[in-house]
């Protein structure tokens, strides 16, 4: 595939919200360089790479196979989809192949990103350049129309419904919880781009940070916060700061209770735990009945319901209507999606597969840990994001996932070239020949 095609899809990843009917811009560019992958006069298509990529390339398919076979058998159920103007993308039995092909298009950018890397330093520095570049597109877009709601006029890069009196930030994202949970991936890559790899001055490393900083904050999203907390912890322990780790987790208890984090999270325990009562007086509330909060009642019992094999992938906005899981709560006639990541995963796939591709998302970071701690700051992320409600069908994780990935075996590399050099002996009058870094500090 040509290597700037594989840069646009890097750089379209974050864009989640443009679309046509239904269908992300990068899965339009990953459908057509695979297209022109498979076009191109070849006599056998094979798939080579580092063991480190290719190794994970079974386990996918494997994870496909049995996706393709809960799709199947969850023809079986009775579908209760909202009574609303939805196109046949989100009738059944469609609803279900499609988030199937969504999600292979996504993972699929893993092997497309890491296998396009090869272990040259400069593909990973301009794949690092075109992630960071979507993020300060949505960090800006955000922030301007922020800037004019402000002035009194809605744009669509803010989510209009106010919290604690503020219109949260959502970027080319759905809503602010999911932008933010994105930013903060960004700004792990603008951390190793700035400060570990020196790929851009202190200026603009200073000044990117900054933007998306204000992005972050903006977005006030919770689970962004706490998938901080946890990088944070997974860091230090990597670079096994022991006492920093403990200090940390010891501070997190006051900043929680003095900040937004603390009420937001009581707020939602608060109307968790009243949640029937007041959803059966306000039957219309579709801000109560809809998202997290109705998810967090409703997925467990249909995790209950189907525990082995799930109501089928993307079938949650399908099944939610159902009386057996409603017991009593009022239906919505509006397109819900559960917003829980992996729990949510539990009730689509069932919880055997859950379980399976959570390793899948481990792999990178076990693969990185005995690397540079950057290299695991990086491989941490998309478990993290899955872990705080990233669906499976996003390619921006799975992105990352693949240059993570690239950045192992060109460490691998690097490693290998200074033994060898340790082994050889100095040839008189002939200089080493220069070896591949990604650079930076450890």
């Amino acid at each position: 595939m040509p290597f700037g095609l594989i840069l646009t899809i890097a750089f379209l990843a974050g864009f989640t919200n443009l679309r046509a009917v239904d269908i992300q811009m990068v899965e339009v560019a990953v459908v057509g360089g695979l297209l022109l992958t498979l076009l191109r006069p070849q006599k056998v298509l094979t798939v080579s790479g580092p063991p480190v990529v290719v190794n994970l390339l079974p386990l996918c398919l494997w994870a496909f196979f049995f996706l393709l076979i809960g799709a199947i058998l969850s023809l079986r159920l009775t579908f209760y989809p909202p009574i609303g103007q939805f196109g046949p993308l989100k009738q059944p039995p469609w609803t279900t192949f499609i988030r199937l092909i969504q999600s292979v298009m996504a993972v699929s950018t893993l092997f497309v990103v890491a296998l396009a890397i090869r272990g040259e330093p400069e593909r990973f520095r301009k794949l690092l350049t075109a992630y960071v570049l979507c993020g300060y597109l949505n960090a800006g877009w955000g922030l301007l129309c922020w800037f004019a709601w402000l002035g009194g006029v809605t744009l669509p890069g803010v989510t209009t419904v106010d919290v604690g009196g503020i219109a949260r930030i959502r970027g080319f994202f759905v809503e602010g919880g999911p932008f933010g949970v994105y930013i903060a991936g960004v700004m792990v890559v603008q951390v190793i781009r700035g400060y570990y790899l020196r790929y851009v001055g202190q200026r603009s490393f200073l000044l990117g940070m900054g933007v998306l900083a204000l992005a972050f904050a903006g977005a006030q999203s919770k689970a962004a916060v706490l998938l901080l907390i946890v990088l944070l912890m997974v860091y230090l322990l990597k670079i096994r700061r022991t006492g920093l780790l403990m200090l940390g987790a010891l501070a997190v208890v006051p900043l929680a209770a003095t900040s937004n984090l603390a009420g937001g999270l009581q707020g939602y325990y608060d109307n968790y735990a009243n949640f029937e009562v007041v959803a059966r007086e306000r039957p219309d509330d579709y801000g109560l009945l809809m998202g997290r909060l109705a998810a967090a009642v409703l997925v467990p019992r249909m995790i209950g319901a189907h525990p082995f094999l799930g109501v089928g992938i993307g079938n949650y906005s399908l099944m939610r209507n159902d009386p057996t899981i409603l017991r009593g709560l009022p239906r919505v006639e509006q397109w819900d999606l559960n917003g829980l990541g992996v729990l949510g995963y539990m009730a689509e796939i069932g919880i055997p597969l859950t379980l399976f591709l959570l390793f899948i998302y481990a792999y990178p970071l076990l693969a990185a840990w005995r690397r540079r701690p950057w290299i695991v700051l990086l491989c941490a992320y998309p478990l993290l994001a899955a872990l705080f409600g990233v669906q499976l069908y996003f390619a921006y994780p799975w992105v990352l996932i693949g240059i993570g990935l690239g950045a192992i075996e060109i460490d691998d590399r690097n490693r290998a070239i200074k033994a060898g050099a340790h082994l050889r002996p100095p040839v008189p009058g002939k200089r080493p020949p220069p070896r591949p870094v990604v650079g930076g500090a450890e």
